[in-house]
């Protein structure tokens, strides 16, 4: 894939399932070593000592979903990889949801990319690690 390719407009009208299929099979023919990211699956601390919390379903179960929006739960990358960011991360430096970036290097709490569209086309951005947390109440 050129660069240019990354870059042109797309609309993307499939599920998760079929997107997911696409991206194995893409990753599998780039060149590179694979760099694999879990989620976190365990209870905040917080929850942890809140005896009333139980966990009703299998991890394995849980770890299974993809719900639309949020990464799988192993998230395979490799350098040169490009990915597209789903969180508006700091829009005034390019970073919001939609942005395509490639990877350049993947280290274990954050990512460094090269943003291939818009205004910041061409600059390295780094992508820290985000925990992600439901809100009480909702």
């Amino acid at each position: 894939m050129t660069t240019s390719y990354l870059t042109e407009p797309t609309i993307l009208s499939a599920c998760n399932d079929d997107i997911s299929s696409i991206n194995t099979r893409a990753l599998e023919m780039m060149p590179g070593k694979d760099i694999v990211y879990l989620a976190v699956d365990i209870l905040s601390k917080e929850d942890s000592d809140d005896r009333t919390i139980t966990n009703r379903y299998l991890t394995e179960y849980i770890n299974s979903l993809d719900p639309p929006g949020l990464p799988p739960f192993k998230l395979m990358l490799k350098v040169g990889c490009p990915v597209m960011l789903l969180r508006n991360i700091a829009p005034k430096d390019g970073l919001f949801n939609g942005t395509r970036l490639m990877d350049v290097l993947c280290a274990t709490q954050l990512i460094e990319a090269m943003i291939l569209t818009g205004e910041k086309a061409r600059n390295l951005v780094f992508i820290p690690r985000i925990y992600l947390s439901p809100i009480s109440g909702e």
